[in-house]
């Protein structure tokens, strides 16, 4: 039961750790540390492309929102009432100078 513990760097350098098998008998967990690594840095691009992609959304959105305040206000002026009467002079229509009158019906 006494196993001397050598130095694993010492094993790399001198070759000692390729010669005794031991690469051999792991060689499926060394792959499987293989796709992990590889499954980690394709998850690093997706995050970098998911990231770029939701930046240039929100600035769009931002664009998207001015615009639409730039077209609320040009709506509110042109929705005023002395530009709808200047308008729809030109048909002959004009805002009248009297009041509405109200008209009622008697039920007997």
């Amino acid at each position: 039961m006494n196993k001397t513990v050598k130095n694993p760097f010492k094993q790399i350098m001198s070759g000692e750790l390729l010669q005794r098998g031991r690469i051999e008998k792991n060689l499926p967990f060394l792959l499987f540390l293989t796709l992990l690594m590889l499954v980690y840095i394709g998850y690093g691009y997706y995050v970098d492309n998911t990231y770029r992609r939701i930046n240039a959304l929100d600035k769009r959105s931002e664009e998207l929102y001015s615009e639409l305040q730039t077209a609320l206000e040009l709506y509110d002026q042109e929705s005023l009432q002395s530009k709808i009467a200047e308008k729809t002079s030109k048909w002959g229509v004009y805002e009248s100078k009297d009041p509405p009158k109200k008209i009622e019906l008697i039920n007997e």
